[in-house]
């Protein structure tokens, strides 16, 4: 699906406007991406008012579960981190049996760290598919 959006007209503004609606979430890691879609984790991560203060990818094929704790240790030095979001793109692959469960134990660790794991876009060649709280 974030092959065929088009580009954004108004993304959100780092450190200065909230990132709330889906448009608006989608918006900023389609600009992050890389085309063509390939294994990467994007994490954006948000302070208590929902602004965007910093983004950061993982070029990886290891599963959510495998990478939380260096996100989380990524996270955690990023000033002012509230809430992170994550997008994880999945070349030639769509959605697991297990991204239930993955997302359930990533927001636990999120959560012991002292950061809200919001929310968990899976995206593939013609699927976008959400994990939320």
């Amino acid at each position: 699906m974030l092959e065929t959006i088009t580009s954004p007209i108004d993304v959100p503004r780092a450190h200065l406007d909230p990132i709330t609606t889906l448009s608006e979430k989608l918006s900023v890691f389609s600009l992050a991406l890389m085309r063509p879609l390939r294994h990467e984790t994007i994490v954006l991560c948000c302070d208590k008012l929902q602004r965007g203060v910093g983004i950061f990818a993982f070029d990886s094929k290891l599963k959510l579960t495998e990478i939380i704790d260096r996100i989380i240790g990524t996270a955690i030095n990023i000033e002012s981190v509230a809430e992170i979001k994550i997008c994880t793109s999945r070349a030639g692959n769509g959605r697991e049996s297990t991204d239930k469960s993955q997302f359930i134990f990533a927001k636990n660790r999120c959560l012991d760290a002292g950061i809200d794991l919001s929310e968990w876009f899976l995206v593939a060649p013609g699927d976008v598919y959400a994990l939320s709280s």
